[in-house]
Formats: C-alpha cells, sequence, structure tokens
C-alpha cells in the first residue's frame, strides 16, 4: 500500500461518480468527459516518478480504485523503456487509456475464428499517444490490442479506466508459423495507490 494522493486519480473519482449514472451509457461522451476533467499535476509528476525509480526495469500496475458496486476499476501503469505488451484482450470490458507520461503505440487487432475455430489477431492498425492523449474501446469479444512505451531510455505513465474488474484475460503467443495461441492470464497487481485505500486497510 503506497499512500500516495494523485490529483488525477481523484480528479477520475469525482467525473466517474458524478457521470457513470447517465440514464443510457456512452462511451465516447464518458471518454470525452474524462479527456477533459482529469488533471495531471506536476505533484502527480514527482510522486509518480518515485514509482518510476522503484521500478526501473519492470511493467508495473497499481490500483487505484474499485468503485464499490464493481461498475469500474482504476489503474496506473509504469512501463519501463522499450517494453511492449503482448497481443491481448479485455474480457469484454470497455476501456479508456490515457497517457499521463512519455508516449504509447497502440497496434489494434480484430479477433478472427480460423478453419480451426481459434481465433487470430489480425492487424488492424497504428496510434500513437503522446502525453495528455487517450484512447478507448467497448472491449468487444473480437477486439485485441498490443501497446508498447515508444522510448528506448524513458519510463511511460498510463491511467486506466475499465468498466469492471478486470481479473483475467487472453494474451496471445505467437507460434511457428505465424499462427497464435490464446492463453487465459490472470492481471496482476503490483500494489494500491491512494490515501482511500490506505484508509480502508
Amino acid at each position: 500500500m503506497l499512500p500516495i494522493d494523485l490529483d488525477v486519480t481523484r480528479s477520475v473519482r469525482a467525473y466517474m461518480a458524478s457521470h457513470l449514472d447517465a440514464a443510457e451509457f456512452s462511451l465516447d461522451r464518458l471518454h470525452r468527459g474524462l479527456r477533459d476533467a482529469v488533471w495531471y499535476s506536476p505533484k502527480d509528476r514527482r510522486a509518480l516518478r518515485t514509482l518510476c525509480d522503484q521500478h526501473p526495469h519492470e511493467f508495473t500496475r497499481w490500483l487505484y480504485e474499485c468503485e464499490r458496486e464493481g461498475r469500474y476499476t482504476g489503474l496506473v501503469m509504469v512501463w519501463p523503456p522499450g517494453y511492449s505488451t503482448p497481443i491481448h484482450d479485455h474480457a469484454g470490458l470497455w476501456g479508456i487509456e490515457m497517457v499521463l507520461q512519455g508516449a504509447l503505440g497502440v497496434d489494434d487487432y480484430e479477433l478472427v475464428a480460423d478453419g480451426d475455430g481459434e481465433q487470430q489477431p489480425r492487424f488492424v492498425g497504428t496510434t500513437l499517444l503522446e502525453e495528455g492523449q487517450s484512447c478507448a474501446f467497448l472491449g468487444t469479444q473480437g477486439h485485441a490490442h498490443r501497446c508498447a512505451n515508444l522510448s528506448a531510455r524513458r519510463p511511460a505513465v498510463t491511467l486506466h479506466v475499465y468498466g469492471g474488474l478486470l481479473e483475467t484475460y487472453l494474451n496471445f503467443d505467437a507460434r511457428h508459423g505465424g499462427r497464435y495461441t490464446a492463453q487465459p492470464t490472470t492481471a496482476k497487481i503490483d500494489g494500491r495507490i491512494g490515501v482511500e485505500h490506505a484508509r480502508r486497510a
């Protein structure tokens, strides 16, 4: 438990508390509003530098919110230089991902069943996300992506909001011949940050 009080995570909580109860859910509206509401302060940058320094060569995931009704969870992720995730899905959850520091390359894939009935990722396109930029996805069964820190020298920090608790998901591991195998994977949490979590402990 790290008692780090971040302006950016408090602004996410405040926005979600007042907008998640809309009569009709709209990911586009939520994404636009959250993007405008989030404030990443100089204090936050200094605090998260500590996480980067403590884990200079390790990709880490830090939980800052698990909404009591299970409607969303929030994570901060620290990406070491050059780190890339496998191709992966999000177990049907929608998501919003924002770059706080650095730059991320996001490769999007469509999952298509092959002749054996196995899902194979087919490349769709790449999106470059720089500081302050974000992307959103519905998390449908046919969606997957791979993310990479584009810097070979500097860490990246990202903010994530998912439409539920992401406990397991599928990684798509490359096999011989360019085919992929879907591997169930547990979503690792390296720790919790925020004064709210510190009070509950």
